[in-house]
């Protein structure tokens, strides 16, 4: 009996964890340095992983996490109005159910999505009359984490306003 409930442990712990991810989680996502273990809670276990960048329009910046081929997390930029809050930007993207709203409205997160506004002092001149937003997504298929969400959009958000896009 004993046995058996080793056995069972050891076949949780293997499934999904660190030991089968063969890779080097990357530290920057579209340019913004970031915190490794930030993103390795919603990253499956793989051989590789790659990042693709994309700019599907003039105001967003695009980034994708993909392992062994499959696109496991989307970071994107995007400008929108200035009078726009955190949920209104989340009602834009897949993935933010159930989205929790910090006290200050400018971060919507669940367990797979987070949307977070940069602060005022992040200007652009080719967007003067919007404000940038972070927004990630999580399609690793069992990776829901409130709380590590939070950390993470918290973190990147930080790390975006007072990058080289607020400019």
């Amino acid at each position: 009996m004993a046995l058996a409930g080793v056995l069972a442990v050891s076949a949780c712990s293997g499934e999904g964890g660190e030991q089968d991810k063969k890779y080097t989680t990357p530290s920057t996502l579209c340019g913004i340095s970031l915190d490794p273990e930030l993103l390795d809670v919603f990253l499956p276990g793989g051989d590789s992983v790659s990042v693709k960048s994309s700019t599907p329009n003039g105001g967003t910046k695009r980034c994708e996490l993909i392992v062994d081929g499959n696109v496991s997390l989307r970071q994107t930029q995007t400008w929108w109005g200035k009078g726009e809050s955190a949920a209104t930007v989340a009602a834009g993207y897949d993935k933010m159910e159930d989205g929790q709203i910090t006290d200050d409205d400018r971060y919507l997160y669940s367990g797979t999505g987070a949307v977070g506004k940069t602060t005022t002092l992040c200007k652009s001149p080719d967007h003067p009359d919007q404000t940038l937003y972070a927004v990630i997504q999580v399609f690793t298929p069992d990776r829901s984490d409130t709380g590590a969400m939070k950390r993470l959009i918290t973190a990147y958000t930080k790390a975006l306003g007072e990058s080289g896009a607020c400019g």
